[in-house]
């Protein structure tokens, strides 16, 4: 099964290139969609329904507007909810082979819908001066503003050795224009980015991610401390946040509580981590989200670190994939996390840090 950041990011992409040559994905006939199947598995798992729920706005919404309606059906719903039809996934297969190069930048929204940059070390974007958090005004001469995600980022793909040209700014400064070099690439997740004091940086939670921040934490005394860096860190696997976690977590604690529609569980620290004992400090801000918010309130919570930032993005749901049997697939808000030792959780209020301030 796909990770959810991997089919999030292709599909974005491939959904961006199916909408630009103007095909009617989204008006599937009503007859093609396994109406069925999918209530029969939003009854089952989602969190926000019932077992006895009336499924027939969902039928009509499939009659009346196909893929279209029961979307709209979706989102009323589940705010985190999608359905991708067989044939988009196609597409995105073949998207993801004909535009094969970037620039190693996330791109993620504000809170006044701007675009924000986060390149990751030694990708084309960072060698160029693209900066954390620099706002991305245009492509190429386009302008984004308006634009969604998944358009800005085939605009920004393309042809390895290809050219493209983005237009930022920090702050106050003049937009600038950068050109760089797209290029084919894997960039970690966690990396060093400061000796002494150590800092490490994890940009995005994947199942490599705990492996990457064991080689990161190498050769660290226990009294000398460490800083994770969170900020720009959306989220990605949950799995991975909960690993990284128990890393600095002494056996018996509590890493996550976990809430689905019947039930509530508590995953426990099984083992001393290796580091359980290192002095951490954690750097959040608006952009820090979902698993790296997991991450924090279960090492705030054991008393393990204190957070410098700003208060974070406030997303606890957690969402799962489902393949239909038609090659189709179904995205539902399957779970909620709560602090550990509570029943609250930080669905949109996001968390406080410990000391509020501007982490620069």
């Amino acid at each position: 099964m796909l990770s959810r950041r991997t089919f999030i990011c292709l599909l974005s992409a491939a959904l961006c290139g199916a909408a630009g040559r103007g095909t009617a994905l989204a008006s599937m006939p009503a007859e093609r969609l396994p109406a069925g199947e999918i209530g029969g598995i939003i009854r089952t798992k989602s969190l926000f329904a019932t077992s006895g729920m009336d499924l027939e706005p969902l039928r009509e919404a499939v009659r009346s507007m196909g893929a279209a309606g029961l979307r709209r059906y979706l989102k009323e719903l589940d705010t985190y909810a999608s359905y991708t039809t067989a044939e988009e996934l196609a597409i995105m297969q073949r998207l993801t082979k004909d535009l094969p190069a970037g620039v190693g930048m996330d791109i993620f929204e504000d809170r006044q819908q701007r675009m924000r940059c986060a390149p990751y070390p030694g990708s084309p974007a960072e060698r160029a001066g693209i900066r954390y958090a620099d706002v991305l005004r245009g492509v190429d001469g386009q302008a984004v503003r308006g634009a969604s995600l998944r358009e800005v980022a085939q605009l920004i793909r393309g042809e390895t050795g290809s050219m493209v040209r983005l237009s930022v700014h920090s702050g106050h400064e003049a937009v600038r224009t950068v050109t760089m070099e797209r290029a084919p690439g894997e960039y970690p997740t966690a990396a060093r980015t400061r000796i002494s004091p150590a800092v490490i940086r994890i940009y995005r939670f994947a199942r490599q991610t705990p492996d990457e921040l064991k080689t990161c934490l190498q050769n660290l005394a226990d009294d000398e401390g460490c800083i994770i860096d969170l900020r720009g860190n959306t989220g990605g696997n949950m799995q991975a946040g909960m690993e990284c976690a128990r890393l600095f977590l002494k056996k018996g604690v509590t890493v996550l509580r976990l809430k689905d529609r019947l039930n509530t569980r508590e995953t426990i620290a099984s083992k001393n981590g290796k580091w359980s004992d290192l002095p951490l400090t954690i750097m959040q801000d608006q952009f820090t989200a979902s698993a790296a918010e997991l991450f924090i309130a279960s090492l705030t919570a054991a008393g393990r670190a204190r957070t410098h930032g700003t208060q974070s993005a406030g997303k606890a749901c957690v969402q799962n994939i489902f393949p239909l049997s038609d090659g189709s697939v179904l995205k539902l808000t399957t779970e909620k996390m709560l602090y550990p030792g509570s029943d609250d959780d930080w669905e949109g209020t996001g968390i406080a840090p410990s000391r509020d301030c501007s982490v620069q």
